[in-house]
C-alpha cells in the first residue's frame, strides 16, 4: 500500500486517560524544526554538522526522469506536474525528497512493467 494513501490516527488523552480529541492525518511529511528565516535557504542545515537540507531533496535527474516516465504514458508537461503534486501530495516539488521520488520512480516502473505484462503480441 501507497504509505501517502495511509490514514494515521492521533489521539489527545487528559492525564485520567479520558480522550480529549483524535486526529486523522493523510500523507503528512514530517520536517525538522529550523530557524524559520532560513528554513528554505540553499545554506540552511537540519543541525550543525548534517548535510544541508537541499542534499535530501529530490534530484533534478529524479524529476526528468519522472516527467519522462509520464511522458510515455502521454502526459504533457502540465498534466505530469499536476499528476506529481497530487501523488506526493505536495504544493511545490521543490519539497519532495530523494526517497520520496525513488518510490514514485518504482511504483511508476512497477506500474508500467504490469501494462506491458498485459499488452497482447503484436
Amino acid at each position: 500500500m501507497d504509505e501517502k494513501n495511509v490514514i494515521k490516527l492521533m489521539e489527545v488523552r487528559s492525564s485520567s486517560g479520558d480522550l480529549l480529541c483524535s486526529i486523522k492525518i493523510k500523507g503528512i511529511r514530517i520536517i525538522p524544526k529550523e530557524d524559520n528565516d532560513n528554513f528554505f535557504s540553499n545554506n540552511s542545515s537540519v543541525d550543525e554538522g548534517n548535510d544541508s537540507i537541499n542534499d535530501n531533496l529530490m534530484t533534478s535527474a529524479q524529476k526528468r526522469y519522472l516527467f519522462r516516465l509520464l511522458a510515455e504514458r502521454g502526459m504533457d508537461k502540465e498534466k505530469a506536474h499536476a499528476y506529481l503534486k497530487n501523488m506526493f501530495i505536495v504544493e511545490d516539488l521543490k519539497t519532495v525528497t530523494k526517497v520520496e521520488a525513488s518510490q514514485a520512480i518504482e511504483k511508476l516502473l512497477a506500474e508500467q512493467k504490469g501494462v506491458d505484462n498485459n499488452k497482447s503480441p503484436e
